[in-house]
């Protein structure tokens, strides 16, 4: 029977190892084979696609960010083929295969690992004998089974990061790699906390597939540890590895539990770590230690400060941070304590998340015991607890929207850290809940705006609060530019003046020769901003650099 498996990635950058396993594992058994899709892409083309390969099985893979439009695709699949068996797996369906086998058109559910269940699932149906497989529920079992397969056994299979077909696309696209499966934490809303226990691949199939991916310029591999950092040998041993074979222009991510690190092993990465090779995205969530408990996540705060500190100060590894409003008994002033707890650090991404129920996780479980109400549509995002108002966090949503803006796109780096720490020390939240604020009274756009709105909205904002950081925030606007762009602010010289003044500078041949310019720079890629009546500040825009030069003259009549 021909099967083809298929998912919906939420950007074409992404890649789905969970499509290469299962075609790895089942490739020299079966004819099967698989596609590649985006949530941005027509259901209707991907419904032709997939019906012209005619093939009698349909796999696929459903995630979160997936399950709405899966759901479109596989309803006018099965309108057209009734008779394609469809069958479902991934995250998003594994823990409540009742539900989706009751209100989807699907035939099989396989919950967990299904590299060899699927397997099993296709030879049943080729051969007309009992579907009833731990794994796999269907309209006359319920299976309650979450699949694990054999690590050791997977390791024995050709490489999913090896294929042919990948090859070409490897510096275009993220890599998304595995060292190991499972999470020891019990972290109530997330569905790590389900799997048992931790399994590692083999060290010496760890090392000859990294060095595959590097040797063929993959340009960026995304580890997919829950916690990578929980066996030392196992993180001792990979970070050796990266760090002996490091090749230019080439970014590894990895999620850490920051209470874990030793002095060691901070000083080792300080020490022997390019710069910007690795970015380590670290989950604090919250900083309120009820709240913790009541969700089973063990932190060390102070600890975990230090040891995030530490590696920012050896500016060697880029750190993202991670919060999550709407968790039990955190109100929104101790919210934003956490949030002030965690920006101090000064990260080059602070992500500010909001709680989703996921399916088959306790806290959805226990869901009224917290007063939660939420959506019930993916992403199952909550509206409220007993603990946060829905006005509330919408206002946090409000204040997301300014800190992706404003801090996290680092466009915005000289205003910002002034503001911090002259204007808005420790009150880091205040800050970007007033500029939420500031949108708010005037209408300004989350979306369809220009780079340049940007710089004009935040300049608006400090003028409001009567805050002088123009230079700052011209310094940062030019940074963002490889050709003169148009001011934000009010131009205070006439277009004629310019024209005369750029001539000027153009024929002065000391000038010139001084900075190795020539007169077509200097015209087509120069911006002005008057000192005096005599002085003006000149940036100008080379290709691999700026140029600012204060340049002197007489006033031009």
């Amino acid at each position: 029977m021909k099967t083809v498996l298929t998912t919906l990635n939420a950007k074409y950058i992404h890649t789905s190892l969970a499509l290469r396993w299962l075609y790895i594992a089942n490739k020299d058994r079966f004819d099967i084979s698989f596609r590649e899709y985006t949530i941005k892409e027509k259901i209707p083309t991907i419904v032709d696609e997939l019906l012209a390969t005619d093939c009698d099985i349909l796999g696929i893979s459903v995630s979160i960010w997936n399950v709405n439009q899966t759901k479109e695709l596989i309803d006018k699949l099965k309108e057209q083929r009734p008779e394609l068996i469809v069958i479902v797996g991934g995250p998003e369906v594994s823990y409540e295969p009742d539900f989706f086998i009751k209100n989807w058109q699907i035939d099989y559910v396989i919950s967990g690992e299904g590299e060899f269940v699927l397997g099993n699932l296709i030879q049943a149906i080729g051969e007309g004998t009992s579907t009833q497989i731990d794994g796999v529920s269907s309209r006359n079992f319920i299976s309650r089974k979450i699949a694990q397969a054999d690590i050791v056994a997977l390791s024995k299979l050709d490489s999913p990061y090896q294929l042919e077909e990948d090859k070409e696309n490897l510096k275009n696209r993220m890599v998304y790699f595995e060292s190991s499966r499972g999470c020891p934490y019990q972290c109530q809303y997330c569905l790590s906390s389900l799997e048992k226990g931790v399994r590692y691949f083999p060290n010496e199939y760890i090392t000859e597939n990294l060095g595959y991916l590097i040797q063929n310029g993959a340009k960026q591999i995304k580890f997919l540890d829950r916690t990578f950092n929980l066996n030392k040998n196992h993180t001792t041993n990979v970070f050796d590895y990266l760090i002996a074979n490091h090749r230019p222009n080439l970014s590894c991510q990895f999620e850490i539990y920051a209470d874990l690190l030793t002095d060691e092993m901070i000083d080792y990465l300080n020490k022997k770590l390019p710069k910007n090779y690795f970015r380590f995205e670290v989950g604090i969530q919250s900083t309120y230690e009820p709240t913790n408990l009541a969700v089973k996540r063990k932190q060390d705060f102070p600890l975990l400060y230090s040891n995030v500190q530490k590696l920012m100060d050896g500016g060697k590894i880029d750190l993202h941070l991670d919060l999550i409003a709407g968790l039990p008994y955190e109100t929104f002033d101790r919210f934003a304590k956490s949030f002030n707890d965690v920006f101090a650090l000064r990260a080059k991404e602070v992500q500010l998340g909001f709680l989703k129920m996921l399916r088959g996780t306790n806290l959805r479980r226990f869901a009224d015991k917290y007063g939660y109400k939420y959506d019930e549509q993916a992403p199952y995002e909550i509206i409220c607890n007993n603990d946060i108002t829905r006005k509330e966090l919408d206002r946090i949503h409000e204040a997301e929207h300014a800190l992706e803006k404003f801090w996290n796109s680092g466009r915005f780096q000289l205003t910002m850290n002034s503001l911090i720490e002259n204007q808005y020390r420790g009150r880091y939240f205040e800050l970007f809940d007033e500029i939420a604020h500031f949108y708010e009274q005037n209408n300004y756009p989350h979306r369809g705006y220009q780079l340049e709105d940007l710089f004009r909205y935040l300049n608006a904002f400090l003028e409001s609060r009567g805050i002088d950081l123009f230079e700052e925030l011209r310094a940062d606007y030019y940074s963002c530019f490889n050709n003169r762009p148009h001011g934000f602010w009010k131009e205070t010289l006439d277009k004629k003046k310019r024209k005369q003044l750029l001539y000027q500078i153009g024929q002065d041949k000391a000038f010139l020769e001084q900075h190795n310019l020539n007169r077509k720079i200097v015209e087509k890629q120069t911006a002005i901003d008057p000192i005096s009546d005599k002085e003006y500040l000149l940036t100008i825009f080379l290709e691999s650099q700026r140029l600012t030069i204060k340049y002197n003259t007489k006033n031009i009549q």
